[in-house]
């Protein structure tokens, strides 16, 4: 599957059907473990998800009615059609939302199981895992996606800032934070932030 065809894919699929429901113009969910969030303020992982409209706080109880009421309708849609990978995939960027990991996981996985190249299941399920602290498997995920797609610089940060602080591989973090900032096909946020790590570990060996 070339780059263009998964994301033509994953525009006019899955992230099309969530768009009604997860409602931003561009979501980046920022999150961490909260030992690593207080020794590394900095170092976050990148979750970005494409949607317009209104935001929702985060937990089952920040939903609101017409989205529970939502959520309902494509789990009985679920029901009746459990091949249905477009209803995996709006539920589990439902869940992952308001940050119900595990619930999110879950459909992510179905997916991946049925689409291993679906590049918008494979974030989350990378994101799912970093939550869930298996960094092991949340890198594995994010350089998935890399190799189907090597420009995409959210994954290959994400990929690299689990290396470098959970996993200590910070040569191969380094080197695709390199990667970042070498390729012109990078969006600004992403090379300004490989940039700050990079000059993190020149201060740090000083």
């Amino acid at each position: 599957m070339t780059s263009k065809s998964i994301k033509d894919f994953t525009l006019s699929g899955g992230q099309k059907a969530v768009v009604w429901l997860l409602g931003l113009a561009l979501v980046a969910l920022f999150v961490s473990s909260l030992t690593y969030r207080m020794s590394h303020p900095g170092n976050k992982v990148e979750f970005q998800q494409q949607s317009k409209g209104g935001g929702m706080p985060g937990g089952m109880g920040g939903m609101s009615e017409d989205a529970m009421k939502h959520v309902r309708e494509l789990m009985e849609r679920l029901g009746k059609e459990p091949d249905n990978m477009e209803i995996q995939l709006e539920l589990a960027n439902s869940f992952m939302m308001i940050r119900a990991y595990g619930r999110a996981q879950t459909f992510f996985e179905k997916v991946v199981s049925v689409e291993p190249e679906n590049v918008q299941a494979l974030m989350g399920l990378g994101m799912c895992f970093y939550q869930a602290e298996q960094f092991d498997k949340a890198a594995e995920a994010f350089d998935k996606i890399v190799a189907i797609n090597p420009d995409d610089s959210m994954a290959l940060f994400n990929a690299a800032v689990v290396k470098k602080y959970y996993l200590h591989k910070h040569e191969e973090a380094d080197a695709q934070l390199k990667q970042i900032i070498d390729n012109p096909k990078s969006s600004d946020e992403m090379r300004k932030r490989a940039e700050e790590e990079l000059k993190r570990d020149a201060h740090a060996e000083q």
